[in-house]
């Protein structure tokens, strides 16, 4: 075990997805070894990372046995969707699988790591563990059917943590960023297709309402959690204490209000819709990377995923060099869409707003410095 735990951490450690190199390996735990139909054994396996705080990571590296060295499957993952196909220990089938069907792993991952099967399948991979039902799993269900999302056709577990999601991969995606990014370099209105973006993010709002727990947020505790977030951003940005005072009014327009609250994408912006046949789909339902997995359960106001795609407009156009009216076409399509009119948006809006552009302050302070203009203009246009 202390050679496959030295094995797994130099694996991880030259990865995209492992975010934790500050830590240390601690330990390993294996899943039982399974056999597809075609003769690949694969295993779950597990990484221990401790970090100078206390606190230990769990991170997955499902292996294929290949003699004496495991391999990451996720470069020959034909065998996993056997398993799949024969409903394996640990494999739940929801939707009949085809068969046959060549892998190809996409290399262009992050924090997860995906696998097309064909041009029909994707195999989606949670590299970060925690116990309990991936919050991208439970929304796949909710919405299964409804035709806003990719039908969900299995999920891979083990001892109650989901490892790995089976999704139909959408045809001839487009993504909503670099589609957006484009028409605003041309000087082209984006305006129908934010419409159109506006309509589908509330017919998800929709459905999750129904299908999923609702409750009621409390506006005074909400614009605490605001302004102590705000503290932390004027502490690292100074650029945002020269806005401070209009930033803080922004954000008490919740407090003394009971804000309806359901589940959401929690992560919503240009880059997690496509365009697949004409119909804009929102993918990537995990939420906030940053949050805990029962914080990103947690029931939340539609009004941040509203935000989150205002705030991206704002960055296609900046990426575009497009005109101011370029933009407010985009946002008042994008609303009028969604069911809200501009010209009467409640400021509580605006104050998820405000919240997200203080956050991209922060994140663009630390890795993207030429992109502060972009939160530093919405904050600065408060009054």
């Amino acid at each position: 075990m202390t050679e496959l735990k030295d094995r797994l951490w130099d694996l991880a450690h030259s990865s995209r997805w492992f975010s934790g190199r500050a830590g240390r390996p601690a330990g390993v735990e294996l899943g039982p070894e399974l056999q597809a139909n075609s003769g690949e054994r694969y295993q779950a396996a597990f990484l221990d990372v401790s970090f100078d705080d206390g606190h230990v990571e769990r991170f997955s590296v499902p292996l294929r046995i290949d003699g004496a060295e495991p391999v990451d499957a996720c470069d020959s993952a034909e065998g996993l969707l056997e398993l799949l196909r024969a409903g394996a220990p640990g494999f739940e089938r929801l939707r009949d699988v085809p068969a046959g069907l060549p892998a190809r792993r996409y290399r262009g991952e992050q924090s997860n790591t995906s696998v097309f099967f064909g041009d029909q399948l994707i195999m989606k991979v949670f590299r970060r563990i925690e116990p309990g039902i991936n919050v991208d799993v439970e929304l796949h269900r909710a919405l299964a059917g409804t035709g806003l999302a990719a039908e969900l056709y299995g999920v891979w577990s083990h001892d109650g943590a989901d490892l790995a999601i089976f999704l139909e991969a959408l045809s001839d995606p487009t993504d909503g960023y670099v589609l957006a990014s484009e028409h605003a370099r041309r000087g082209e209105s984006f305006g129908a297709h934010a419409r159109a973006l506006g309509e589908a993010l509330a017919a998800v709002h929709a459905a999750l309402a129904d299908r999923l727990p609702t409750g009621t947020l409390d506006g005074d505790a909400m614009a605490t959690e605001f302004e102590r977030r705000l503290d932390a951003v004027c502490a690292e940005v100074g650029e945002v204490r020269d806005h401070r005072e209009a930033v803080t009014r922004s954000l008490r327009s919740v407090a003394g209000r009971r804000l309806p609250a359901q589940r959401i994408h929690g992560d919503c912006h240009l880059g997690q819709v496509l365009l697949s046949g004409g119909t804009w789909r929102y993918v990537d339902f995990e939420g906030e990377p940053l949050k805990t997995l029962e914080q990103r359960r947690e029931p939340d106001s539609p009004l941040r995923d509203v935000a989150g795609m205002l705030r991206s407009f704002d960055y296609a156009a900046a990426e575009g060099d497009a005109s101011p009216e370029w933009l407010s076409e985009c946002r008042s399509q994008f609303l009028s869409g969604y069911g809200i009119d501009q010209a009467g948006a409640d400021a509580v809006l605006g104050a998820y707003e405000t919240d997200k552009a203080a956050y991209e302050a922060v994140y663009e302070a630390r890795y993207r410095p030429h992109l502060l203009r972009v939160p530093l203009t919405r904050l600065a246009s408060l009054r």
